[in-house]
């Protein structure tokens, strides 16, 4: 099981052409769905727009570095988790730091060892679907939690007028069972 991809669509931000086709193709041919986007301001319109469950970006870039653009995804709420791998050919132990600093998830060095890539892509995209998995558990809690608490204070406000049982029972049954009681 833990061979076969973990489907996800995957953000390549590099600013060199060839570089980024050849990182998305390989990617595809996994069956990942890829987009690519030539810089970091680039990416963070396509992170707006497409909503990637992973990047994969360049550090070394004109403009907004790798670096930059991972700060600015973790300074926002809806980007706050979102996976980020930083690669480049610079000395790797000094780059890791930095990027590790910056919010990256993961690091690589260039030249890119595939299947190392493909293992860490595989990884994070599994911590990413259990983050939006506890995130949409945590909202239909918070849902539950306002609808009951609704409920509560209805019985709270019923109580004043009747007794607890039949509080309880307009609660459960809704207005409707007070219908036949009703004067015209």
């Amino acid at each position: 099981r833990d061979s076969l991809p973990v489907s996800g669509r995957i953000l390549v931000v590099e600013d060199q052409r060839a570089n980024a086709e050849m990182m998305a193709g390989i990617l595809q041919a996994r069956g990942y769905q890829v987009l690519i986007a030539p810089g970091g301001e680039a990416a963070l319109e396509e992170i707006r727009a497409s909503s990637p469950d992973l990047v994969v970006s360049d550090i070394l870039m004109p403009g907004m570095d790798g670096y930059e653009l991972c700060r600015r995804l973790r300074a926002q709420a809806p980007t706050e988790l979102l996976p980020v791998i930083l690669v480049t050919s610079l000395e790797a132990n000094d780059e890791r730091v930095k990027g590790l600093e910056a919010g990256a998830d993961d690091f690589l060095s260039k030249p890119v060892n595939w299947e190392e890539l493909f293992a860490r892509v595989r990884s994070l995209l599994r911590i990413k679907r259990l983050q939006d998995e506890i995130r949409n558990l945590n909202a239909k809690l918070e849902e539950r939690v306002r609808a009951q608490v609704a409920e509560l204070e209805q019985l709270g406000r019923l109580k004043r007028f009747f007794s607890r049982q039949v509080a309880e029972a307009i609660v459960a049954g809704g207005e409707e069972i007070l219908r036949p009681h009703r004067r015209e």
